[in-house]
């Protein structure tokens, strides 16, 4: 009887878990950003490329803050805080860096595009230019 209720417990635990993990995700893939924003109008896109790789494509609506800039950071300083966003790069090394300063910074509802606008692109998902 005792084992059967330990192991509940742990059942319980562990389901638990789970759900929270799967309530906090912040690592994203393109195909999930783009049902994510079909879904909340609201969510805001963070592109930190440079300006020239922005022009080149970009996801509709995103807003470009350069972090590579000298006032990259005191850019997204300015950000509401309170705003969801998904931040991306190429590839999503630039975009590890600025998560990271997000998450640091107070930013609350961040989520990182890992495979960036290069997985954008293979997945032939909409872009402007």
């Amino acid at each position: 009887m005792k084992f059967k209720f330990i192991a509940l417990i742990i059942v319980v635990v562990l389901t638990t878990f789970t759900v929270i993990q799967a309530q906090n995700k912040s690592e994203v893939n393109s195909i999930e950003v783009n049902q994510m924003l079909q879904r909340d109008k609201k969510l805001i896109v963070l592109d930190v490329r440079s300006a020239d790789e922005f022009k080149e494509g970009h996801i509709k609506g995103a807003i470009n803050i350069d972090i590579l800039e000298s006032d990259g950071y005191a850019k997204i300083d300015k950000l509401d805080h309170k705003a969801k966003y998904i931040v991306h790069c190429r590839t999503n090394h630039r975009s590890t860096t600025a998560f990271d300063y997000m998450k640091q910074s107070g930013f609350k509802n961040v989520y990182q595009m890992m495979d960036g606008m290069k997985g954008w692109s293979q997945n032939k998902l909409a872009v402007v230019k």
